[in-house]
């Protein structure tokens, strides 16, 4: 498994240093299209059919993509030739984290009781930029399951502010100390 992350980062990055600085964005974008079809299940019988030469393979899997770059086609066209599609989703994941980085983002995902206004996302990008000195770029989930409050998650840190995390830090708290008996 690590090899094969190795492999893909390795990908990713020649194509990120292929690209233009300005075709970066839309370079990722047709990353994921790409990597959505691939993930569609007739397709996928038919990328990954021995007996279809590379050529075709290549030009049906790029008709998913309005006008590809050209640095897209020749990836992909390695990855066909090489019998490396599935690799995909993790050159455009090792793609989207290399973008970020490079462009002082970073990714933030919020799990909340419920929808966040836009105070309280300015605040947490404010917390998070104030914690990393990067700008988030910020992905929501609703959780009902957190009562109230709501869990902040990027890089390897989690800030818990959610009803429910309170309440099982303090049964922790009371589970773990000195019991005192009262009569």
């Amino acid at each position: 498994m690590k090899r094969i992350l190795s492999l893909s980062a390795k990908y990713a990055n020649a194509l990120f240093l292929s690209l233009p600085e300005e075709a970066r964005e839309q370079g990722l974008k047709q990353l994921h299209e790409l990597s959505k079809s691939v993930s569609n299940i007739d397709l996928s019988k038919f990328l990954f059919d021995p007996t279809l030469d590379a050529e075709r393979k290549v030009r049906i899997f790029l008709s998913f993509v309005d006008k590809p770059l050209e640095q897209i086609e020749r990836l992909i066209s390695l990855l066909v030739s090489m019998k490396r599609l599935e690799l995909l989703e993790d050159i455009v994941i090792s793609f989207g984290a290399r973008l970020l980085l490079e462009s002082n983002r970073i990714d933030v995902e919020v799990d909340s009781a419920l929808a966040l206004s836009s105070e309280e996302r300015v605040a947490i990008l404010k917390k998070v930029r104030e914690k990393t000195g990067m700008e988030g770029v910020m992905k929501v989930n609703i959780n009902p399951s957190l009562i109230a409050g709501y869990v902040i998650k990027f890089r390897d840190e989690v800030i818990d502010t959610s009803l429910s995390g309170r309440l099982k830090r303090v049964s922790q708290e009371l589970g773990s100390g000195p019991r005192e008996v009262i009569e």
